[in-house]
């Protein structure tokens, strides 16, 4: 029995920790998703989001549906998400930048996403790739007003390299 702040939880109630799997989930049209099954390819992402250029995914399925409800209203085509089931330890291998917090004091979230929203230059600190490979944290709202939606996330990659762990992976289209 665990007991947590005057809660108590119990612990057959959790699995033990065997660096399961993460699914992760990309909304398009239909008419794209047969091309993702094929490969991503990074850098056909468009510029100037959140993280820059890249290929985004996220671990929450109903945001992927509404990104490709959204998608297939503008492109007047049928909404359609892949799922990718991502191994763990191939991602831990990767130049991974983690946002956490999106909130007002969350100066580096704000700074790195106004430098991605603004510039389409790369953004690594390092010289080596020019591009962080993986980057995760919460979706804006607005940049610049400085808001993120609710129980969002993103997990975007940018390099060849990293986009390989989900064209190895096991997916399907949903």
């Amino acid at each position: 029995l665990l007991r947590l702040r005057g809660t108590s939880v119990v612990s057959s109630d959790i699995s033990a920790w065997i660096c399961q799997e993460i699914l992760l989930y990309h909304g398009t049209i239909q008419s794209a998703a047969e091309a993702v099954l094929e490969g991503v390819d990074p850098a056909k992402g468009a510029a100037l989001k959140d993280f820059g250029r890249g290929f985004y995914t996220t671990t929450n399925l109903q945001q992927a549906r509404h990104w490709a409800q959204v998608k297939a209203t503008s492109d007047g085509d049928l909404a359609a998400v892949v799922e990718f089931e991502v191994c763990r330890e191939e991602i831990s291998q990767f130049d991974v930048l983690f946002f956490v917090r999106s909130g007002s004091l969350a100066f580096d979230y704000w700074s790195f996403v106004k430098y991605c929203r603004t510039h389409v230059e790369k953004h690594s600190r390092r010289k080596v790739n020019d591009w962080f490979d993986i980057v995760a944290g919460p979706v804006t709202g607005s940049w610049q007003k400085q808001t993120t939606i609710p129980d969002s996330d993103q997990i975007s990659f940018h390099t060849e390299r990293a986009a390989d762990v989900l064209n190895t992976s096991k997916k399907r289209i949903l």
